[in-house]
């Protein structure tokens, strides 16, 4: 028998089996499937109790360590849940990387300082550049870390638990038993929730920084749920600090 006349038997060409493209975590799939209410209890859990615990620890210990420590507690309570949450399975494309990733963050991120400012004003009136306190004109010992803190490793925790964990979780359990729409619905709103509560438990804030928070997380919540990929949120959020850190090193070294 031919190759031809084994690809036809009665007369009928035998079709090939296609395979059927691989699911990105927003339609669900088995990449998703551990993703539920445990995980997302657990992961709302711990940065709660970090935050707590690390406002407690603050004023007893002594002034230099209790920065660090506190800074230490926090983080450890944020990265436990993603890697306990990624160590059961990695949503399908959430860590993707594109080009574009980093426009995004580039200009949600300087228009998100812009609202800030404007809030800040606000609720204020006009203001003078924002800055820190200094030591004959120059920048306090600690800022150049304290900066890269707030820069690089804040961000990076934060959207890998509020976007990357909290937020895909939520999602998925909505969409589950209420559709797409309502899954994004219920994700922005709960991991941008958790997010400026995360933030009010560890510190005081004014008004304006809580908006311009939930702000944030609105906006890098959006940015997961429209890209599906993780790092255009991360960027966004960098952007964000950093702008933020520039501003108060400028204001502090010419005002």
């Amino acid at each position: 028998m031919s190759a031809r006349d084994a690809e036809s038997l009665d007369g009928a060409p035998m079709r090939r089996r296609r395979r059927r493209p691989h699911r990105a975590w927003r339609e669900g799939g088995a990449t998703t499937a551990p993703w539920g209410l445990e995980l997302l209890g657990w992961a709302t859990a711990a940065a709660g109790a970090g935050a707590l615990v690390a406002r407690a620890l603050a004023p007893v210990l002594p002034a230099l360590s209790s920065a660090i420590v506190s800074q230490a507690v926090i983080w450890v309570s944020l990265a436990v849940p993603v890697v306990w949450a990624w160590s059961r399975s990695r949503p399908r494309g959430l860590l993707a990387f594109r080009a574009v990733d980093v426009l995004y963050g580039a200009v949600l991120g300087v228009t998100l300082r812009f609202v800030q400012g404007a809030l800040a004003q606000a609720e204020s009136g006009p203001l003078p550049w924002p800055s820190t306190p200094s030591v004959d004109g120059a920048l306090p010992d600690g800022f150049v870390v304290d900066a890269i803190s707030a820069v690089v490793v804040a961000p990076v925790l934060e959207e890998l638990l509020f976007r990357g964990v909290v937020l895909v979780c939520a999602y998925t359990i909505v969409r589950r038993w209420a559709g797409r729409v309502a899954g994004g619905i219920a994700a922005t709103a709960i991991s941008a929730a958790l997010f400026v509560s995360a933030h009010l438990l560890a510190a005081t804030l004014s008004v304006p920084d809580v908006w311009a928070l939930a702000l944030v997380g609105v906006v890098t919540a959006v940015l997961v749920l429209g890209t599906g990929r993780l790092w255009g949120a991360v960027a966004t959020h960098i952007v964000f600090n950093a702008t933020g850190i520039v501003l108060v090193a400028v204001g502090t070294l010419w005002g």
